[in-house]
């Protein structure tokens, strides 16, 4: 064993498992170890009495050591176990764990630091750190998902007592039909109760039975899978209804069903009425669909601007909502008022207006703005070529029930990624104004009937059952004005609306 204690020492100093460093109180590096220089990079004499331990930190070690680390080690006089990054020679941030104290040497006050490689744990802090985020977020989707599954079950079950919708289960291993108690008030009793099986079909009209088991039969086979049908019921109050039966089957990878259920449905006196009051039902349903689709823009708008007030908001801000929210008022009240108009469009009379000369930039620039409150997530843009002064004959809330029409139809049917743009420009013949969207064109073949009522697309299936009334009343409204409606639609182009007012400038 060595006898030269001091020759030892210094041995262990250099060689030592952590860098080691003495600086004065400023900083300044006077004495550094061989490890600290091999971990770093640097010769000691690019660092003794050349730098100071602040020029090796990052921009936030620097931060850290202005703030927290000179601090301490002047108030308790050490720091121990701090994470930092010091830059190498190469210019590479290096993650170490520092450990300082603070003492006299030879009657000078000087800091004594050591070093200790964290390269290994940076690593795993940060991957656990990734780790947990992912986790939180998992949670977080999972808890959404479980909250809206709630609130959609619970949505489910008020739209299905609102349509007078009844379940159905068909267990695929046995056969037996099992029904919610629902479906009791269906075979005339007063208040629910439950159904068997035997209970049902004894109540089924016998003419009717084989068409039921068929239709059951054929949507069990893989490459259906759908069931319905219609039949009639013979109640326990002697009333004979007539019942709509509507099912899916789910089946297994290897073709083998599943689970099998529907939901019943009375339409006795639709299946009664329907040859007399077709017409009248026809007409009932324009009705209640003009005011689902044109009053659903301004009712969405104050809908939104309700919920931005109910935040803290600038009085500027707080101005401008409330003026959307009158604007979109205003328009609703007129849309209730044109039912009328549509009754006589409807008669043959055609939809009244007030023609008089308006600013056509200013009416659109309003009904964008409104718009864009109704449609949140959204991209609509505006584009004028004309000058905001030149006016036109027309009716200004026509005009913004017309565009607000064709703004909401490419809302609905364009394609949610790209923008719907409203542009104004001069026409050879008068003033153009264009709505144009990105998305499946419409089909050729739907076109020559597109602005008919009730005209629906090639998506039967659509919530959206208002097509076509919005851009009747555009027809009507164009009509009204004397001015021409354009459409054009392609693949590569979009879909756009024109309409060419005439030249009549004020």
């Amino acid at each position: 064993m060595p006898t030269d204690d001091s020759g030892l020492k210094a041995a262990l100093y250099e060689s030592a498992a952590c860098g080691l460093m003495l600086t004065s109180p400023t900083g300044l590096i006077e004495r550094v170890n061989t490890t600290f220089c091999r971990w770093t990079g640097f010769a000691k004499a690019e660092l003794e009495g050349k730098r100071r331990i602040q020029d090796l930190l990052t921009v936030g070690g620097r931060i850290f050591h202005q703030t927290h680390w000179a601090p301490l080690i002047r108030l308790q006089g050490s720091v121990a176990e701090v994470k930092i990054d010091l830059i190498n020679a190469s210019g590479r941030a290096v993650p170490m764990m520092l450990n300082a104290l603070s003492r006299e040497h030879e009657g000078s006050p000087a800091h004594e630091l050591a070093f200790f490689l964290a390269e290994d744990r940076h690593k795993y802090e940060t991957e656990l750190l990734h780790a947990r985020q992912r986790a939180e977020e998992s949670l977080k989707a999972q808890v959404m998902l479980q909250s809206e599954l709630g609130r959609a079950d619970v949505r489910l079950k008020i739209a299905m007592e609102a349509a007078n919708l009844h379940v159905w289960h068909i267990d695929v291993s046995t056969g037996e039909l099992s029904f919610d108690n629902r479906c009791a008030l269906l075979l005339g009793h007063v208040s629910p109760q439950r159904v068997s099986n035997d209970e049902f079909l004894r109540c089924v009209e016998l003419a009717d039975r084989n068409e039921l088991l068929k239709a059951a039969e054929e949507a069990t086979d893989p490459s259906n899978g759908v069931y319905r049908c219609t039949f009639r019921v013979n109640g326990v109050d002697g009333v004979q209804r007539t019942v709509l039966s509507s099912g899916r089957v789910q089946f297994s990878d290897d073709g083998r069903p599943e689970y099998f259920t529907g939901v019943l449905q009375d339409i006795t006196e639709l299946h009664e009425q329907r040859a007399q009051a077709e017409s009248r039902a026809i007409f009932a349903e324009q009705m209640v669909g003009i005011v689902s689709h044109d009053l659903r823009n301004p009712l969405q708008g104050i809908s939104l601007a309700t919920d931005i007030l109910s935040k803290a908001v600038t009085l500027e801000k707080l101005a401008r909502v409330v003026g959307g929210m009158r604007n979109a008022a205003n328009r609703a009240t007129r849309l209730v008022s044109d039912l009328l108009d549509f009754t006589q469009a409807r008669i043959g009379r055609g939809l009244t207006v007030s023609r008089k000369p308006i600013q056509l930039h200013g009416v659109l620039s309003e009904c964008v703005a409104e718009l864009t409150l109704a449609f949140p997530g959204r991209e609509l843009l505006y584009q004028s070529k004309i000058d905001p002064a030149t006016t036109c004959f027309a009716d200004a809330d026509r005009v913004h029930q017309m565009a607000g029409n064709l703004i909401s139809n490419a809302m609905t049917y364009g394609a949610k990624d790209a923008p719907v743009i409203v542009s104004l420009a001069l026409a050879p013949r008068g003033v153009a104004l264009t709505v144009h969207n990105q998305g499946r064109p419409i089909p050729p073949e739907l076109i020559p009937t597109l602005f008919e009522p009730l005209t629906r697309g090639a998506d039967t299936h659509s919530e959206n059952r208002s097509i076509g009334l919005g851009l009747f009343i555009v027809k009507e409204i164009v009509k009204a004005h004397r001015a021409e409606v354009m459409v054009r639609s392609t693949v590569e182009h979009g879909t756009s609306f024109t309409i060419l007012f005439p030249d009549e400038v004020a």
